[in-house]
């Protein structure tokens, strides 16, 4: 029996890890995401002067956390659907020439075209591709995944277990491992409101609890694929009886260990950036604000005692953490 969880911490060399909700325009609406992430209310940030903004203030931000020895760098974007920000192929290019071998993730709805896919797929390494049923197109989903199970080096098919529907997402995901020889399959609970001040989604049946105890992750590798970015930009669960395994979010919140009230969290690690470029140590409204990536930037945080209940981001459940408390 595994004892208790007591540290999260890098694999190996402590990394940076940057979220950017690039927009907050998406073409699905699920009723389950706020809409905070899908009205598109927000100003847009399209110009050429608005992307030279990022980039003045990106390199502060990247030379800060240099100067302190951090050389591995992760960008997960997400949105929205980050594949329609017009800024973000431009970005990655800059980011790939102006660091050694950067991260590059994105969280998306897997609605482009195949044909996007095709042009674009060398700049990432990781793509986690949410499923929503209510909006899915369910064939183009297909296309994609089976087209990228052997172009990146972490694909992940993101199960959103909508309570309406929860049998009609069950039987499209268990469709995944005769689609793919590549893959990564996440079961995931929904929770009632994506924000930061989010609680677990309280399913109305016991046997979609029970699913939860049998179904997190499931993952198979029988083709080639692409190495990762040469940083480890990945972390561990620490516990302890001293057993340590690779970290994996969504197994966490499934298992319910993701409560770090009272530990020490080294925010300074994990940036937030939002649709309106408002920048904070970590996403979940307890570290302090670092400024605007359209207007200017201030220095970076110090550790932090945590005192929100239950994280429930998956980028600030990475970040190290230790348990002070009893």
């Amino acid at each position: 029996m595994i004892s208790k969880l007591i540290a999260i911490k890098p694999f190996s060399d402590p990394y940076i890890n940057i979220t950017w909700q690039v927009s907050d325009f998406c073409n699905f609406k699920c009723s389950y995401c706020n809409p905070g992430n899908w009205a598109g209310n927000n100003e847009k940030k399209n110009s050429a002067e608005d992307f030279d903004k990022i980039i003045e203030n990106l390199d502060i931000i990247l030379t800060q956390h240099e100067s302190r020895g951090y050389h591995g760098f992760k960008f997960f974007f997400s949105g929205g659907e980050p594949t329609v920000w017009p800024h973000l192929i431009p970005l990655i290019n800059w980011l790939k020439q102006r660091l050694d071998d950067p991260h590059i993730a994105i969280n998306t709805n897997l609605s482009t075209s195949t044909n996007w896919w095709k042009e674009h797929y060398h700049l990432f390494h990781d793509i986690v591709a949410s499923y929503h049923i209510d909006f899915a197109n369910t064939p183009r989903y297909i296309d994609n995944i089976v087209f990228l199970q052997d172009k990146v080096n972490y694909l992940c098919c993101r199960m959103m277990m909508q309570e309406d529907r929860f049998d009609e997402v069950i039987a499209f995901g268990k469709t995944i491992p005769t689609l793919l020889q590549n893959y990564n399959l996440e079961w995931v609970p929904l929770f009632d409101d994506i924000s930061t001040t989010v609680g677990p989604w309280q399913y109305s049946e016991q046997r979609m609890y029970d699913f939860f105890e049998t179904h997190t992750f499931e993952s198979q590798t029988k083709m080639y694929k692409p190495n990762g970015s040469k940083w480890h930009t990945s972390s561990k669960e620490v516990y302890e009886s001293g057993y340590e395994q690779t970290l994996n979010g969504n197994r966490l919140v499934a298992e319910r260990k993701n409560f770090f009230s009272g530990w020490k969290c080294f925010v300074d690690e994990s940036l937030f950036i939002n649709s309106t470029g408002h920048i904070t140590a970590a996403s979940c409204g307890q570290g302090p604000t670092l400024g605007n990536i359209y207007k200017t930037v201030t220095t970076i945080s110090d550790p932090i005692t945590c005192k929100k209940v239950q994280c429930t981001c998956g980028t600030d459940i990475l970040i190290t953490k230790e348990k002070t408390n009893g």
